[in-house]
């Protein structure tokens, strides 16, 4: 009963993680499709760069917002505390990858911050020192997000260890950050790309 659970937590954390909000927003607002315009992902920033500080604004949001609904809702249908993790890191998978747009999406990032603030709040404050700290050493933001997946999990680790992170917490942080780090190690060639045209 509980794998069948867990997997329903997956299935509904991906649909509800799929929306895809800029997407929806720029059309709504007949400016320019996201996914052909600026870095071509479906997020806020990009939404903002077509859409203007309120479709941004939107934007950013919503995607904040699914991944804690997607979570939230498996969780009290489920009845089961380990739906939030599996719920939660199928939503960040879901807006990364988006079924209903041909599994092209966002980078994740703004979902992933709202279950953080949920669940840990401190931990999205340690996420963007870290990246900070990598950016201060590479001069590039994908990469230094990179930096950040792969310095988060002892982060979380350490939270679980003295107490300030439940299993299921500890586990949606791993997950979600080994996601965003896989989202951003498909896409550096693309960024690459578009730091030689630049120069």
């Amino acid at each position: 009963m509980l794998i069948g659970h867990l997997f329903f937590a997956a299935v509904l954390g991906y649909a509800i993680g799929a929306f895809p909000t800029g997407v929806v927003v720029t059309r709504l607002l007949k400016k320019p499709d996201v996914r052909s315009s600026g870095s071509g992902h479906m997020g806020g920033l990009n939404t903002y760069r077509q859409a203007g500080v309120a479709g941004g604004l939107v934007t950013a949001l919503v995607d904040i917002g699914k991944g804690v609904l997607a979570a939230w809702l498996a969780q009290r249908l489920t009845g089961t505390s380990w739906a939030l993790p599996v719920a939660g890191v199928a939503a960040i998978a879901g807006h990364c990858w988006s079924a209903y747009i041909g599994f092209a999406g966002g980078m994740g990032l703004g979902t992933m911050a709202g279950l953080f603030f949920w669940q840990q709040p401190v931990a999205p404050f340690i996420g963007a020192a870290l990246w900070g700290l990598g950016y201060l050493l590479l001069r590039e933001s994908p990469r230094s997000v990179m930096v950040m997946t792969v310095l988060i999990v002892p982060v979380f680790w350490l939270l679980g260890h003295f107490g300030y992170a439940s299993p299921e917490v500890m586990a949606l942080g791993i997950g979600g950050a080994g996601v965003i780090f896989i989202r951003h190690l498909t896409q550096l060639r693309v960024y690459d790309r578009r730091a030689a045209a630049a120069e």
